[in-house]
């Protein structure tokens, strides 16, 4: 009888495991250990995603007062994560019934300091998703934790490059990125934006037709963090 008893506890015991496992197979962490569903893997309405990277010495020279992006140093500062669609465009403003709570703006900021582009992003770009509001911003957390931003950009003097060589420089820092999945954007003479190419799933993939660099071909200047 205890036999049968130890068994049963045993088989109960691997089968918890077991459950376990499969619900870790299909949640994601983000270094806080925030637990979030995976992007679908036919993810509704949009073909792919543009990651938007604002590099902020750019936008802080023409806006100094704002404190919530220009009050610390800071290089590259999310702008956000747009469905795209392959043959050019994307949905915006879709339909949802779903709300930002505090809990999710608070943790959005650590990538996005301006509380009001975290909301314009949820209602602009998030709500086409096909995720929650936590969910949707924890995707963005999850996709620029994969990316590793180059040395030349690690708040050092001024310096001058041109568009090759910071698509270069991205590749070369992410040896699965291939420069097809990159485009940049610029301000005049100074660099505005990276845009990063990725699957619904956060793989790299080329980007549409219509995400190309938009820079001049000479040199430009790529600012400090103040």
């Amino acid at each position: 009888m205890r036999r049968a008893i130890l068994g049963a506890a045993a088989a109960l015991f691997l089968l918890a495991v077991a459950a376990a496992q499969a619900a870790a197979d299909t949640q994601d962490f983000d270094k806080r250990g925030f637990a979030y569903s995976q992007a679908p893997a036919d993810a509704p309405g949009f073909d792919y995603y543009v990651l938007a990277l604002s590099w902020a010495p750019t936008f802080c020279a023409s806006h100094p007062a704002d404190r919530a992006e220009c009050g610390a140093r800071r290089g590259f500062v999310a702008h956000g994560l747009w469905p795209q669609y392959a043959a050019g465009g994307g949905p915006e403003h879709c339909t949802s019934v779903a709300e930002l709570d505090p809990q999710t703006i608070e943790r959005a900021k650590d990538v996005i300091p301006d509380e009001r582009l975290i909301r314009h992003e949820w209602a602009a770009h998030g709500t086409c998703s096909g995720l929650p509001p936590r969910d949707y911003f924890l995707t963005l957390i999850r996709a620029l934790g994969r990316l590793s931003i180059p040395a030349e950009f690690d708040g050092q003097a001024p310096h001058s490059m041109t568009a090759s060589q910071i698509v270069a420089a991205f590749v070369k820092a992410n040896p699965k990125l291939p420069s097809s999945s990159l485009a940049l954007s610029c301000r005049w003479s100074q660099l505005e934006e990276v845009r990063v190419c990725l699957s619904p799933q956060l793989d790299p993939r080329p980007c549409g037709s219509d995400v190309r660099t938009h820079c001049r071909s000479g040199p430009f200047t790529i600012g400090t963090m103040r």
